[in-house]
């Protein structure tokens, strides 16, 4: 049977893996400049934000693709891309880090010190949340750790994606899972509609009543277990009229505050304007299910330092939010 170059290019690497990564001439910082500028798709990219020089990548690069003896990348003014050599050195590359990088965090374990790299990822807006309550004041504490937040993401593969943990907000427990999910916060919701809204369409007080009036929708979940523009109440599926569909909470705080329209919000997000009457809840009768806020992360064993030090900084944030409800 004949081979095709990439099977051969495959059989060339996997006879020659330890020549490759381990070799004492080969540079390992050209191995991993190597896989952020496949990553990024750029070597102005890389450089800043591996914060050395471009000519520094390009230098690696030109002598990996020297020491290996085939190219890597195609480069042209515009892009970046992989050729099929380097599309398959890539596989191996991430193997060899992943291993390297067990190892530092084995280190950084027996240590008992949150060092190294942390990738989260988390729903939309849950940022701007996070940021100053929790990711500050952990930098602050651990100085020897950086962190990467990347928010909006739905369907990533933790393992092959590279990230550490996961937010994931859901309205359903979550029954099986190869990853791990924990519970960190729940919160009623409820149907609120601004004084402006209840004056022009009347008191919702059922379901019926909510379906005649304009709807502020919100993308549901990572797991979309709810449409846009129906919510499972009562046992069964209602369609609302969504006039606004919008991901992103504080845009549908801010519609439900100019009278666009009434939304399903955490009861903790308008508490206040509850309070003071800026905003009515309608529709009391009607029970929706609650939100909850899951932890995501591959295994509870081997963790590094500063993996559990920051679940726990985050249930501690999930314990406190609660009691504040």
């Amino acid at each position: 049977m004949k081979l095709s170059l990439i099977d051969i290019l495959k059989q060339i690497i996997s006879q020659n893996y330890k020549r490759l990564f381990f070799d004492m001439n080969n540079d390992l910082n050209q191995i991993r400049i190597f896989c952020r500028v496949a990553q990024l798709q750029s070597f102005t990219q890389a450089a800043q934000m591996l914060g050395i020089e471009k000519s520094t990548v390009s230098n690696k690069i030109n002598q990996l693709e020297a020491y290996l003896g085939v190219k890597l990348l195609q480069r042209t003014t515009r892009s970046v891309k992989l050729t099929d050599a380097g599309k398959k050195y890539l596989e191996f590359c991430h193997r060899a880090m992943a291993q390297l990088e067990q190892g530092e965090d084995l280190i950084s374990e027996m240590q008992q010190q949150a060092v190294g790299h942390l990738r989260v990822a988390v729903p939309q807006n849950f940022a701007d949340i996070i940021l100053p309550k929790i990711v500050t004041p952990f930098l602050q504490q651990h100085p020897k750790v950086t962190i990467e937040v990347q928010q909006g993401l739905q369907n990533i593969d933790m393992i092959k994606d590279g990230f550490d943990l996961a937010v994931r907000a859901s309205f359903n427990d979550v029954k099986d899972s190869s990853l791990i999910y924990r519970k960190i916060y729940q919160s009623k919701r409820v149907f609120v509609a601004s004084p402006k809204h209840v004056a022009e369409f009347g008191m919702a007080n059922n379901i019926q009543q909510l379906s005649q009036q304009p709807y502020i929708a919100s993308f549901a979940g990572e797991s979309n277990d709810e449409a846009f523009n129906q919510v499972f109440s009562e046992g069964r599926w209602h369609t609302l009229q969504a006039r606004l569909t919008v991901n992103s909470m504080l845009a549908i705080s801010s519609a439900v505050d100019d009278g666009l329209g009434f939304a399903i919000m955490p009861i903790r997000m308008v508490q206040d304007k509850l309070a003071t009457g800026e905003l009515l809840q309608i529709a009391q009768e009607v029970l929706l299910t609650d939100s909850v806020i899951y932890l995501v992360y591959p295994s509870r064993l081997g963790q590094p330092a500063k993996l559990k030090v920051f679940i726990d900084v985050m249930v501690n944030w999930g314990e406190q939010m609660m009691k504040s409800v």
